[in-house]
């Protein structure tokens, strides 16, 4: 897996899990013309298959390039952001903590951890039936011919399987999962910036809400989202104005005003520091995949 070590939204401190009812899973192939998620995490273990184009993502110290082929595993309670820099298709499979806990006694320490790169050909064996498993349950929901679930279901749990026998681990020393004073604490401030984004907010006015001074709340915020407050609050405006750039037809100008960015020249130095280009490209670039999907 080729790695750089480097440095759908919810109102919510984490991102809510839209489970189908015949699964008590997520399980999605989607097709993204290009986006940006910030930071986040879900009470769930993520995986992300990439089938066409690219993903990229950032996981506090590192930063994954995922390509077709590739897939990773998203622990439960782990802070990371994602982007789609030009277009993919992707398996996303959602596994939520209370579905695990139905067949696990306890689940407060559950870590997996695989390694993609290993020369162990048994460890890169079992790597391939995940991949295969994956493509085998998308196929199924494809098809979804009467009784596939059951099919679907037994996929599911030996996938389950061979991560429980062949790749749990201990829970690294220097990651400790989330007091409930801690969540409460960045459920404000993650709902009030999501509520204001699009307002001249302060780092003062977010550390008012967490009710702490605002060089203990720089620290704090880090320390819990692996980002500053005021780039994630840049993150948010721009992962909310680039689904507008898509999707709509206003001009540049008013898409900053609309989200909060009062700086041109600043907006436009975030824009191509995350996105690698200009929006006007970005839009086309959009429109001209839009438009060989449906020719």
């Amino acid at each position: 897996m080729s790695q750089i070590i480097q440095r759908d939204f919810q109102k919510t401190r984490k991102e809510t899990i839209a489970v189908s009812a015949d699964k008590q899973i997520r399980f999605d192939v989607a097709v993204d013309h290009g986006s940006f998620t910030p930071s986040h995490w879900h009470e769930a273990i993520e995986i992300i298959y990439v089938l066409e184009g690219t993903a990229v993502v950032a996981l506090f110290d590192q930063t994954i390039l995922l390509e077709p082929g590739q897939f990773l595993l998203i622990n439960s309670g782990l802070v990371h952001a994602s982007r789609c820099p030009s277009g993919n298709r992707t398996i996303l499979v959602q596994i939520p903590d209370e579905f695990l806990a139905s067949c696990l006694s306890d689940i407060s320490r559950l870590w997996f951890v695989i390694d993609y790169n290993s020369p162990d050909a048994t460890v890169q064996g079992e790597i391939q039936r995940l991949r295969e498993l994956l493509l085998d349950m998308m196929q199924l929901q494809e098809t979804s011919r009467p009784g596939y679930l059951f099919a679907f279901n037994r996929d599911l749990f030996e996938f389950l399987d061979l991560l429980y026998r062949n790749f749990l681990r201990e829970m690294p020393g220097n990651y400790q999962p989330k007091s409930s004073r801690i969540l409460s604490r960045l459920d404000a401030v993650l709902d009030y910036t999501h509520q204001n984004y699009s307002s001249q907010i302060t780092l003062r006015d977010a550390a008012g809400v967490a009710a702490l001074q605002p060089e203990y709340f720089c620290r704090f915020f880090r320390e819990n989202m692996g980002t500053t407050w005021l780039q994630y609050l840049n993150d948010y405006r721009l992962s909310r104005l680039y689904r507008d750039l898509l999707v709509t037809d206003l001009s540049i100008r008013e898409l900053e005003e609309r989200h909060g960015f009062s700086n041109d020249k600043l907006f436009h130095k975030l824009f191509r520091d995350r996105f690698h280009t200009t929006p006007l490209q970005a839009r086309k670039k959009a429109r001209q995949l839009e438009q060989s999907e449906t020719r």
